[in-house]
């Protein structure tokens, strides 16, 4: 059995490490020449975490995460104002939980797949044609390949969606009117400063997160309400002393909307949906990476018992089945959570500071954990 899949980001590597080990020859099609290396910092526990166990991608997982003692929230004059040990997370989490950057954890799968999967990057998908027994794409090269299923696992404006099911804007909704922007750079002075620790900030309608990496690293992570792309940087420089300073680094940020994708059905003949490009949870649900590996892990279940029988259709509708409520929940999650990335009136702005505060009382950190999780960073 062969599959065509689109996309090399964490649920289409998933997928391909996955179906190569139960017997599947794999063609993974990337449009981008490379690995890319821009990417959030990220919280990674859940289902996703239990599933990296599983198909054996944990431990270079782990090699890979970084580690803090803590986050600190601190006001617009750099003060601190409270600290949630990152031990306390962990607990909340079961001892399952890691923090690590984007493009470590592609690193991670690209490196542990097996012989079976040929990468083919800058590769652009043209068309697709189901034929009822094969499915067919043919590339911008000219070359035609046959497969036994293909898999649009290529993100928020998936190309195998755009081709089988119809233009992004049918499938991409905003939420909450939020940009993201996402950056890493050198600055020595700011990783010293910040001591190894997670910094954080919440203002109305702006949440800011500052990381450092190694001795001279540093990476952020802004989430702003009612502002334009071009404004981003302006808006982070508003903050106060930590927007000043994150943004010195932030020679090439990564900015776009957060968005969820709302797709039905996401079978097609032999063409499904995996990942961002079936159903994003947006960063807010800060379960992105960890449902990508889960919901890769559920569609070659699936797709096992296809390879025995050849019946993929019955494969990928169970699959669509049994792993669509899954995902819904988590959107639905992602949803409820915008008012906790970027507060939106002095209410929920209080609340959340009181909430912070209150980690220094004992016991309560460990609840603010459990809300916490997935919302200093993104998922």
């Amino acid at each position: 059995m062969h599959a065509i899949v689109s996309g090399a980001g964490v649920a289409g590597l998933a997928l391909a490490g996955r179906l190569a080990l139960d017997g599947w020859s794999v063609d993974v099609l990337e449009r981008a020449p490379a690995p890319r290396r821009a990417g959030y910092l990220i919280d990674f526990f859940g289902l996703g975490f239990d599933a990296a166990d599983r198909l054996g991608v944990l431990p270079a997982l782990r090699e890979r995460a970084e580690s803090y003692p803590e986050v600190r929230a601190v006001d617009a004059t750099g003060r601190v104002r409270s600290r949630l040990p990152i031990s306390v997370v962990e607990q909340a989490a079961g001892g399952r939980y890691l923090t690590i950057l984007r493009p470590q954890i592609i690193e991670a799968l690209l490196a542990a797949l097996p012989d079976g999967v040929r990468m083919r990057w800058g590769a652009q998908i043209e068309t697709v044609h189901d034929e009822g027994g094969r499915v067919s794409a043919l590339l911008s090269s000219g070359e035609r390949l046959e497969g036994d299923v293909l898999v649009g696992a290529d993100g928020v404006r998936s190309r195998v969606r755009q081709l089988a099911w119809g233009p992004h804007e049918r499938f991409v909704r905003p939420v909450g009117d939020l940009i993201a922007a996402a950056w890493t750079g050198d600055d020595p002075e700011l990783a010293a400063d910040l001591g190894g620790r997670v910094a954080m900030q919440v203002e109305l309608d702006r949440q800011l997160v500052v990381a450092p990496l190694g001795t001279t690293g540093v990476t952020g992570f802004a989430v702003l309400r009612g502002v334009a792309e071009r404004d981003a940087r302006a808006a982070v420089v508003d903050m106060g002393v930590l927007g000043r300073r994150a943004v010195r680094s932030a020679t090439e940020p990564y900015l776009d909307r957060v968005a969820q994708t709302v797709v039905e059905p996401w079978v097609r003949g032999r063409i499904v949906l995996l990942g961002d490009a079936a159903g994003a949870v947006s960063l807010l649900a800060g379960q992105g990476a960890s449902m990508a590996i889960a919901g890769a892990e559920r569609l070659a279940e699936e797709l096992a018992f296809a390879r025995h029988t050849t019946d993929v259709s019955r494969g990928l509708a169970a699959f669509e089945r049994e792993w669509r409520p899954v995902l819904e929940r988590e959107q639905a999650r992602g949803r409820r959570l915008a008012g906790a990335f970027a507060p939106h009136s002095r209410i929920e702005l209080e609340a959340q500071r009181a909430m912070w505060r209150a980690t220094a009382i004992p016991g309560v950190a460990h609840v603010v954990a459990r809300a916490a999780g997935g919302v200093a960073k993104g998922g």
